[in-house]
């Protein structure tokens, strides 16, 4: 390894730490204030959220430190060593690796995962799940991820070997019609693996939402309940699905914790995402998204494998080692991406938001249900503007709850 490139990591550390440190002031700072504006907070809430970005600062070091690890230390080349074998294709050789890595890598991250996703669930009583119920979904989670990169995790290192210099172009291109695949069969057929879907028990909730579908002008859409209750004592709802896979999924903790009109107002929230094209919208956004990202990534792997001279133990981008060089770049431009996303990520929010007042016309049940969920979940009104420009796909509880109590009604609905 050169010394520019010794330079370049150290550098990148170095601000990272820096931006971890500066996170972590503007929040102390920013809950300081919230501690005078908002006296009725618990500081439980506040304990969890300093909890919660000590977590975050760790995950976030460590998700670019491990992928470099693998590489200096050669590691990645000596399972792409294994993997190969007497002279194993590439099929083979990148589904053996990948298993290993796979499994390596879950290894390293099981503690933090469960010191952050059941411990702290646990500690502030938020996670209703037991120790074998958490093992079931990291385990069916870890599986389902790695039945599909077995499957299809050799495939860009054979676009990479055939076109070197566009490969990323027609990865791209590809992922887009990947994307709308998924979103078809994903409600129907991954998703239940970790739940139960069922329709909606309260038949007059039921009835409340299928009028508002057909005020929508989807009433073709499906309505489900998931067993929620099992894992988290959360609310939340979504809408999923497109063409005939198009559903409305409410947590049963929602429809148990929230009234009915408070219910129906989260509904047309998540139907607001849908009549909006949000689903479609995000599909070609990340489509264009992901060619310029692969576009980035390329360049910056070939030039860091260049000024390596040899020490990751491997010459070529398009051999299995690379692995963690790929997620490494991969990291970096979607860190460095974030603040883009998640303002695209608010700004349908806001759409959906919008939409939701217009067609219930009720501002009382918007209000009351966001500052039910809110509180439910440990959330604070509002984080320090730089994580909110990072880090926050919704707009903050303080701003949302703003909007609703000022917004004047529009007569584009019915």
């Amino acid at each position: 390894m050169n010394r520019k490139l010794k330079f370049v990591f150290l550098i990148f550390f170095v601000l990272l730490i820096s931006f971890i440190f500066i996170i972590l002031y503007s929040e102390k700072k920013n809950m300081d204030e919230l501690r005078t504006e908002y006296p009725d907070i618990s500081e439980k809430a506040y304990s969890y959220r300093n909890t919660n970005l000590k977590i975050w600062g760790l995950s976030l070091f460590l998700k670019f430190l491990i992928p470099i690890l693998f590489l200096t230390t050669g590691f990645s080349s000596y399972i792409q060593r294994y993997a190969k074998g007497n002279g194993r294709g590439l099929f083979l050789t990148a589904a053996i690796y990948i298993l290993i890595f796979s499994i390596v890598d879950f290894i390293i991250d099981i503690p933090l995962n469960y010191y952050g996703n059941f411990v702290i669930q646990h500690r502030y009583g938020l996670s209703a799940q037991g120790i074998y119920r958490w093992l079931e979904m990291e385990l069916k989670g870890f599986g389902l991820n790695l039945i599909i990169s077995i499957i299809v995790g050799w495939f860009p290192f054979y676009l990479i070997k055939m076109s070197p210099s566009r490969w990323w172009l027609y990865l791209g291109i590809i992922a887009i019609p990947i994307f709308i695949f998924v979103n078809i069969i994903s409600p129907m057929y991954i998703d239940p693996i970790f739940n139960k879907y069922t329709e909606l028990k309260d038949k007059e909730l039921e009835a409340d939402i299928k009028k508002l579908l057909e005020k929508a002008g989807i009433e073709n859409a499906q309505i489900y309940e998931v067993d929620k209750s099992k894992d988290t004592n959360t609310m939340n709802a979504y809408m999923t699905g497109i063409l005939k896979s198009k559903r409305i999924v409410l947590w049963d903790t929602t429809i148990n914790k929230l009234t009915r009109q408070e219910t129906v107002n989260v509904t047309a929230h998540e139907m607001g995402h849908y009549v909006n094209n949000h689903i479609i919208k995000s599909t070609i956004v990340g489509g264009i998204s992901t060619i310029l990202l692969l576009f980035l990534v390329n360049k910056t792997s070939l030039w860091i494998l260049k000024n390596s001279r040899g020490i990751f133990g491997f010459k070529n981008l398009y051999e299995v080692a690379a692995i963690p060089l790929l997620i490494l770049c991969l990291n970096f431009y979607l860190f460095l991406s974030s603040p883009v996303s998640n303002w695209y990520s608010r700004k349908m929010e806001w759409e959906a938001d919008k939409y939701e007042l217009d067609i219930t016309k009720n501002k009382g049940a918007t209000v009351s249900s966001l500052e039910k969920i809110y509180e439910e979940s440990l959330s604070i009104p509002r984080p320090s503007n730089i994580y909110k420009i990072w880090y926050y796909s919704h707009p903050s509880l303080e701003e949302r709850v703003k909007f609703a109590e000022n917004y004047k009604f529009e007569n584009k609905l019915p």
